[in-house]
């Protein structure tokens, strides 16, 4: 292979300092494209990392994070020591098609096509197979710990005693037995009042989003969303027409008066005030008795999000919003996904009456007919025989002890690096940063290595926060907690070196 000297010229490797999109994905994008171009050539030695990183004005970890990925995907060769090299044979980029159908451009384009959400890749592709669960993935319940024997002994009884009627056709707004069995749990563990007319099971709480959207919301109604908040509810929403304003949130939660304020004809607003997703925290009951007046007096619905309020470690769960609200102005969230297993696909969506209940019954009917009935037997039979609240117990005081290895793991060999405090529940901590770093270049760079730690700034749409890492623990034993905090901690602090 012929030696080409390190002061090579690549054309057109320019960097948009205005642009959002990090600085390791442009230089990635603008070498791959010099690459199939041919600017650069099969064999051509590039130049090295620091070299390249000082004619660009960039951190050195940039550079390599973008050789990285090239490397990963074929498009360039070379061992440390070595240099890196324009691969001799590039990887097919063109989409590949079976034999028998034509090619691209004899297809006529689906430009009538709408259907556009802004989320995230990893929404699409999440993984949580236990051989794929990588620390610090977040939400994953601690399927080490899931009664797998209990839970088929429910299913034995239900398949042994099946006949024709459970498995015909039922009520799209689920099994009445096991909406009794959740309206009983809930009035004594979370203070809601409600009776089993007034429950829809869904597909999971992005089912229930789905449904509240369409039923609650017209073209350009604005809705109050947390920010940093969930992405998905902001995208779910946006889809159905509505228009995102971000509120702020303080340390006793959602900033209600800036809400009042900014953005005073909201229609609709949603939110995780038993434990905020993702900076954690409570919403003060100041401000909940506020944010019900208000959507009493202007008529706004609320949206209340209860997805892991079963996890808190203090001496009771908080109460939900929706024990609070006499005026009936509070749709409450819950799934089964966190607390017991991802793949059951069971949540359900608690409304103020019967008659609306009815009406997202007929909703959740045209959408899907109904969820798969044995699924909702056996749920039943695991909660009838107390199996549920003891396995809830047991999952509380075992993330109760991992949230406590985070931590400490964290302090002790992230001093002077990585700031976490303790939370009251939940299942992720957060780690912060540096000021001066980039949150979203740091969790491309552990996901490189093998580490999943999702940026903060990515559930962030105006009020700007510092950079952190979410951290989730509740999947991890000690080992791999110990494992996951000791490579994650050595690799920010070798980035963080490039940038003192």
């Amino acid at each position: 292979m012929p030696k080409v000297s390190h002061q090579i010229s690549i054309p057109g490797l320019e960097l948009n300092r205005a642009s959002k999109i990090p600085a390791y994905k442009q230089v990635y994008t603008l070498l791959r494209t010099a690459i199939l171009e041919r600017r650069l050539q099969p064999g051509q030695r590039l130049p090295s990392s620091r070299l390249l990183a000082e004619s660009m004005g960039l951190s050195r970890n940039i550079i390599l994070l973008a050789y990285e990925q090239l490397s990963l995907e074929g498009f360039i060769t070379g061992a440390t020591g070595n240099g890196s090299f324009v691969a001799g044979t590039l990887p097919d980029t063109r989409p590949r098609l079976p034999k028998e159908q034509a090619p691209p451009e004899e297809i006529a384009p689906h430009n009538d096509v709408r259907f556009q959400y802004p989320v995230s890749d990893r929404f699409m592709q999440r993984e949580s197979a236990p051989a794929n669960v990588k620390p610090f993935q977040n939400p994953e319940p601690a399927m080490d710990h899931f009664p797998y024997r209990t839970w088929a002994k429910c299913a034995y009884r239900i398949f042994r005693n099946l006949e024709f009627e459970p498995l015909n056709y039922h009520d799209a707004k689920g099994y009445l037995p096991l909406r009794t069995a959740i309206a009983d749990y809930l009035r004594v563990n979370r203070a809601i009042r409600c009776g089993a007319d007034q429950i829809v099971i869904t597909t999971g709480t992005q089912q229930a989003l789905n449904l509240a959207a369409a039923m609650l919301l017209k073209q350009g109604d604005r809705f109050w969303i947390e920010d940093p908040g969930y992405v998905n509810a902001r995208a779910v929403l946006e889809h159905a027409g509505g228009k995102a304003c971000p509120v702020p949130l303080h340390a006793d939660g959602f900033d209600v008066d800036h809400a009042v304020k900014k953005h005073p004809n909201a229609s609709l607003c949603y939110i995780t005030p038993s434990h905020q997703f993702p900076v954690g925290g409570t919403l003060s009951i100041t401000k909940r008795l506020k944010l019900l007046e208000w959507a009493t007096r202007k008529k706004m619905w609320i949206i209340e999000d209860d997805y892991d309020s079963e996890f808190q470690y203090g001496s009771n769960p908080v109460p939900a919003l929706q024990g609070l609200d006499p005026h009936k102005r509070v749709i409450y969230l819950g799934t089964f996904s966190k607390v017991l297993f991802p793949g059951l696909r069971i949540g359900y969506i608690i409304l103020p009456d019967r008659e609306m209940a009815d009406a997202f019954g007929y909703a959740k009917a045209f959408a899907d007919r109904q969820n798969g009935i044995t699924d909702q037997l056996i749920l039943h039979e695991f909660i009838q025989g107390d199996h549920f609240t003891i396995h809830i117990r047991r999952m509380r005081q075992l993330y109760k002890k991992r949230q406590e290895i985070l931590l400490e793991l964290i302090q002790r060999l992230g001093e002077g690096l990585l700031r976490v405090e303790k939370q009251s529940g939940g299942m992720h901590l957060l780690a912060w940063l540096p000021h001066e770093m980039n949150d979203q270049e740091v969790a491309e760079m552990l996901r490189l290595h093998g580490i999943y730690a999702v940026p903060l700034s990515g559930y962030t749409l105006k009020h700007k926060q510092p950079p952190a890492l979410i951290l989730g623990y509740t999947a991890f034993n000690e080992k791999l907690l110990a494992q996951g905090v000791r490579a994650m901690v050595q690799l920010i602090r070798e980035q963080a070196s490039l940038l003192s």
